[in-house]
């Protein structure tokens, strides 16, 4: 006698989880004629509908099979069986079978465009990504160019700098050599002078004095004006080594 039953089994996740592959692999093992399953929605619940048709006895055999087992990702709160004998039609097994196939390589290609386009949105990001990176090497090249530019222009002030401070030490030398000559001949002049003055009547006496202390003050001027020399050579240098 034939039999035919609609089945709903209801979950938070009984789509995309195997479920109809599942069913019709022990359909085919009972050898059920008619068999179709489809996903729906019922009050926003995932449904899982299905209908059987065949031997009263197979039919059973499916039945306890379904309430007792279904794939390992679903999550299954609920499975009914329509009291009432089902009386629509119910596609072959075989049909169906074709029918799942053909879903099931759909999905593939919709998948797959779904990857390419997802590649080609990366490769583009990608190209604004490497647009972008050059971009940014491009400025630091250019702030590379300004730091050259800068680094020449502080070699050649460095450059400015030593050939100062060359004619600075230059006159310094000179003026050096120039205050030992001097000194050379005061000290010459004020031995002749002494040597002069001790053979003079004791009346000159005032005026050997009076060039004494010339002297000397003339000795403590030179003494200030080098001090004063040396002050300058030493803070140039010293400008010169902190740049």
């Amino acid at each position: 006698m034939t039999v035919k039953k609609r089945i709903l089994i209801k979950g938070r996740k009984v789509h995309n989880v195997g479920y109809r592959p599942f069913l019709m692999e022990k359909a085919q093992e009972l050898k059920i004629p008619n068999f179709h399953a489809k996903n729906i929605k019922e009050n926003g619940k995932q449904v899982v509908d299905v209908r059987v048709g065949g031997e009263g006895v197979r039919i059973d055999k499916f039945l306890k099979f379904v309430n007792e087992n279904w794939p390992a990702l679903a999550e299954v709160e609920n499975i009914s069986v329509e009291e009432k004998e089902y009386e629509e039609d119910i596609m072959t097994l075989e049909d169906f079978s074709g029918v799942l196939s053909a879903l099931q390589l759909s999905k593939i290609v919709q998948a797959g465009l779904g990857m390419i386009e997802m590649q080609k949105q990366t490769i583009e990001m990608q190209k604004q990504g490497l647009g972008k990176h050059d971009q940014a090497l491009e400025k630091q090249d250019s702030m590379l160019d300004k730091q050259d530019s800068m680094l020449d222009k502080q070699d050649s002030m460095l450059d400015k700098q030593d050939k100062t401070l060359t004619i600075i030490k230059s006159g310094v030398d000179e003026m050096r050599e120039s205050r030992e000559e001097n000194k050379t001949l005061l000290l010459d002049f004020h031995q002749d002078t002494i040597q002069r003055f001790d053979n003079v009547d004791a009346k000159y006496g005032k005026i050997a004095e009076n060039m004494e202390r010339i002297l000397e003050e003339l000795k403590e001027e030179r003494k200030e004006y080098r001090e004063t020399v040396e002050r300058l050579v030493n803070a140039i240098i010293e400008s010169r080594k902190e740049k």
